[in-house]
């Protein structure tokens, strides 16, 4: 039997052990481990969803708007794969269409994880490791989002290998309240050229694997607060080299939002992460949440309520 589409849905992430540099511009191999969280809201409305579909010539689209693909690779993706839609399709040719819903950071991570979602659903026999491989040369992280839940992505800088340590279920009883500002963001690639200049760079990649290793020991006991905890001493160090380089992600009023959650902090217990973006994620638990999101002064921010998501998922194909 042959179908002529598929779809599938993938959820954004949040770094929590985060990721400056990479080994290889076309593979996109980490140079160090790292780690990282799918995020969406209670309904799952916060997504990326694509469609594979066979055609006489390949097309690209990205939320409507047709692509040359020339600085993300998924066009190799799809011809690595092109047997595999023959087999499903009757074709090799395919298009592909993305389109993003409520994202606030990591839309790279779930446009490639649904890509690599579509592949699966069409050969499940496929190892998601092998494709996941491949979905690095769109997204070094997309692991975070093909897998869900809390994942560590562990590299030497030539092998990668993402490893999920929680399922999302683990996180039921936390929220994350996501600050959004309205900066202009930092492109990754900025991040991953300019991080490497700094002499504190080895140390980093050292510690970015101790943090991991951590992660994964307070996973095996249920230490939800420790993981949140250790995220925002990871963070911390992360801009600090950011900095020393000329990289200056964290804005004025999104440091003002920090102080004060580390005041709130003697009231109630809250965790803060700042990836690339303009974006400040706070994690409290749920007996918290409403104190967090009643806050008047948010200093220009946007608050958004989200919680830890599963992995990425296809529809049958049709």
């Amino acid at each position: 039997m042959t179908y002529r589409s598929i779809g599938s849905t993938a959820y954004p992430t949040i770094g929590v052990v985060l990721l400056g540099g990479i080994a290889n511009p076309l593979t996109r191999t980490p140079l160090h481990t790292s780690a990282g969280i799918a995020y969406s809201d209670s309904c799952g409305s916060i997504r990326s969803e694509t469609k594979i579909y066979r055609d006489e010539s390949m097309h690209i689209f990205f939320n409507g708007v047709e692509s040359m693909d020339e600085n993300r690779s998924v066009r190799r993706v799809l011809e690595r794969y092109s047997d595999v839609f023959e087999g499903a399709f009757g074709s090799k040719i395919v298009s592909y269409s993305s389109n993003n819903f409520g994202i606030l950071s990591g839309s790279s991570d779930a446009g490639a994880a649904s890509i690599g979602a579509a592949i699966m659903g069409l050969k499940p026999d496929l190892d998601p490791h092998d494709v996941e491989n491949d979905l690095r040369m769109v997204s070094e992280s997309a692991g975070r989002s093909l897998f869900g839940g809390l994942t560590i992505t562990w590299s030497d800088g030539y092998h990668a290998y993402t490893e999920k340590v929680l399922g999302n279920e683990a996180f039921s009883g936390y929220s994350i309240v996501a600050f959004a500002f309205d900066y202009q963001r930092n492109p990754s690639d900025i991040i991953h050229q300019n991080i490497v200049k700094s002499d504190r760079y080895d140390a980093r990649r050292k510690h970015a694997d101790e943090h991991a290793h951590m992660m994964k020991e307070y996973a095996k006991t249920g230490d939800i607060k420790g993981i949140f905890d250790l995220a925002q001493e990871d963070t911390e160090e992360y801009h600090s080299i950011l900095r020393e380089v000329g990289v200056n992600v964290i804005k004025e009023n999104m440091q003002k939002l920090i102080n004060y959650l580390k005041i709130l902090k003697k009231e109630y217990w809250n965790s803060y992460i700042v990836t690339g973006g303009s974006n400040v994620y706070v994690a409290v638990e749920n007996e918290n949440v409403e104190k967090l999101m009643a806050l008047e002064n948010t200093f220009g921010s946007r608050k958004k309520l989200l919680r830890v998501a599963g992995g990425a998922w296809s529809r049958r194909p049709e």
